[in-house]
């Protein structure tokens, strides 16, 4: 009896393994991806049905955060960037602000 169709047969079996495992890492992140585009588009247009506008209890981008502040994008990164407290909520896999949350922060700061 030759080992070497054995070998050839676990050869195979550990590359369709590796094959597997790399197809399912693939189409998980996948999932992830779509389910965050998903849940995000629905957040995104549930505002828009709902006809709100960006009042202190909504979750806001970074753009209408600052426009709300009266503040530049590069003064909103660099104070978010030098204080790693900085207020954020995560929805969907988006970063959102939420006003008054961010007022309290930066009233709290120039205490």
């Amino acid at each position: 009896m030759s080992i070497l169709p054995l070998l050839k047969e676990s050869r195979s079996y550990m590359e369709n393994q590796a094959l597997y495992n790399h197809f399912l890492k693939f189409f998980s992140e996948l999932e992830n991806r779509i389910a965050g585009k998903v849940l995000s588009q629905l957040l995104e247009h549930s505002n828009v049905f709902v006809e709100t506008s960006t009042t202190q209890g909504n979750f806001l981008k970074p753009n209408e955060l600052c426009n709300a502040l009266q503040i530049s994008l590069s003064q909103f990164y660099k104070m978010k960037k030098t204080y790693k407290n900085f207020p954020v909520c995560n929805v969907g896999g988006a970063k959102r602000y939420k006003l008054s949350e961010v007022e309290q922060f930066i009233k709290n700061l120039k205490t």
